[in-house]
């Protein structure tokens, strides 16, 4: 298990407050607070702020988390996670079946075969679909919800994805490891939802 600490901007404006944060391999408050300083964080009266509400020039030069051996690990630099999410994803999604993806709850799937009698996820054209994936008996309500689900996250949906994943990239590789926004902070927990070990049988 690794440990870090997170500093959060306390920048208010107005209703709304800075969405900056600075994710250190610091095992206490005052030594996250050290490495916040290297890069332009400023600690005053008991709250902390980002460089840029502090009105620093320092850009970060230092890299603050260690590398670790698997790419889940929060240890491995967020870039770096960003990265090899992308590149896992990238391929699935370029060899799955193209065209858009859709489900009918009034459908099942009629050809002879393993999968006569139950709900599908399809490609193509309705009178000519192809199977892209039967999740069970039809009408019964877990399939119906799995079936749904797999139609919602088509190649299209993985595309956009390795997108938002390569700009996180882009951004996070320029401050050379460092998240520093909310936005950001969501693509690099998207990037470790994907990179999460599956096992058979479920669960992580």
């Amino acid at each position: 298990m690794s440990t870090s600490v997170t500093l959060h901007c306390n920048t208010t404006y107005g209703f709304s407050t800075c969405a900056a944060s600075l994710i250190t391999d610091g095992l206490t408050v005052e030594e996250a607070r050290q490495v916040g300083a290297v890069h332009g964080w400023r600690h005053v009266n008991g709250r902390d702020y980002c460089a840029g509400c502090s009105g620093s020039k320092i850009k970060p030069r230092l890299i603050v988390a260690v590398n670790g051996v698997e790419p889940h690990d929060a240890r491995v630099r967020a870039d770096l996670r960003l990265q090899t999410a992308h590149a896992m994803l990238l391929p699935l999604v370029n060899s799955a079946t193209g065209g858009a993806w859709w489900y009918d709850p009034e459908k099942m799937w009629n050809d002879p075969g393993l999968h006569f009698g139950e709900e599908f996820v399809a490609a193509g054209p309705v009178d000519r679909p192809v199977c892209v994936a039967a999740t069970g008996p039809a009408d019964h309500p877990q399939s119906m919800a799995d079936a749904a689900y797999i139609a919602s996250v088509n190649p299209e949906v993985g595309r956009a994805i390795t997108g938002v994943l390569h700009e996180a990239f882009e951004s996070v590789h320029q401050e050379h490891g460092l998240v520093e926004d909310s936005l950001t902070q969501a693509a690099v927990d998207l990037a470790d939802a994907l990179l999460m070990p599956r096992t058979r049988g479920g669960g992580a």
